[in-house]
């Protein structure tokens, strides 16, 4: 969620059993303004929590100029002392942290031995060569780093409108964005991923009679798989807040106030993936 509204927003997450402790709250806002500030952020968000057994990671990113491509993700242990989360590109880190169901522990620096799965090579129909399994050291660092890529990539969103892609590639925040209206909060096409677009650009142009080259490059979260049940919303009428909650990683919740600008995601939980979403439909 955005550092500007940061109270406010978490206020709106209270009715919705995602909250923290004034003294949290205080500690958080107070360092990452300062963070914003010693690295010259246009922006600074606090993207959650993930909890571990002796010490919880706090987890926030900042960007310069563009919101999707200069982002640089920091954790907290405390909630005061930010430190860089590194950059993960080695494909067996991930699939490593995927396979790995143990709680974090909350040392950065503890490593654990993670066995992959085996390998195969097929070519009609037949295995041609198999690779055995292997045994890589995980750092908890870069298994952090890596969670918090994967969840980012699935299931963090953004109302449709909220960002804006100026003619020079870059992507910024929309200032002209006045919310959702009580129509548009409830259907899911008028919600966005909040990173880099996967799908090419027609393919996403081409769902929408009313496109909007600016606002839809980015993709929707309609047809996620499973379809319908990937995201549950919930909207608040009386306090005009709808809230959509994700049923792949519980504890990833998205709020935002009708017919205002005002929107936000926030993560609290142990960084494990809900694989028994399609035995609960």
């Amino acid at each position: 969620m955005n550092i500007d509204y940061f109270q406010e927003a978490l206020d709106c997450l209270m009715y919705f059993g995602t909250k923290l402790s004034q003294e949290q709250k205080l500690l958080i806002e107070n360092s990452l303004i300062t963070l914003q500030t010693e690295n010259r952020f246009a922006g600074i968000y606090f993207w959650g929590r993930i909890n571990g057994i002796e010490k919880d990671y706090y987890i926030a990113f900042g960007y310069l100029s563009d919101c999707l491509k200069d982002r640089n993700y920091f954790y907290s242990t405390d909630g005061y002392q930010w430190y860089m989360l590194p950059f993960v590109q080695n494909a067996k880190i991930f699939q490593a942290t995927i396979l790995c169901r143990e709680p974090f522990n909350g040392d950065p620096s503890l490593i654990k031995c993670v066995k992959l799965d085996p390998s195969f090579e097929c070519d009609a129909n037949q295995v041609i060569s198999a690779t055995l399994p292997e045994e890589i050291k995980l750092k908890e660092e870069e298994r952090l780093a890596a969670i918090v890529f994967i969840i980012t990539e699935e299931c963090v969103i953004c109302p449709r409108g909220a960002l804006y892609k100026l003619t020079d590639g870059r992507v910024v925040q929309n200032h002209m964005f006045r919310g959702l209206n009580e129509l548009q909060c409830e259907d899911l096409s008028y919600y966005q991923h909040f990173r880099l677009p996967r799908n090419y650009l027609k393919e996403n142009l081409s769902k929408r009679s009313d496109y909007n080259y600016p606002i839809d490059f980015l993709d929707s979260i309609e047809n996620l798989v499973p379809k319908g049940y990937s995201f549950s919303i919930n909207v608040q009428r009386n306090e005009r807040i709808v809230v959509i909650k994700s049923s792949l990683w519980l504890g990833m919740t998205f709020f935002h106030k009708i017919n205002s600008r005002k929107h936000g995601f926030l993560y609290i939980g142990d960084g494990k993936k809900n694989y028994d979403l399609l035995f609960m439909i």
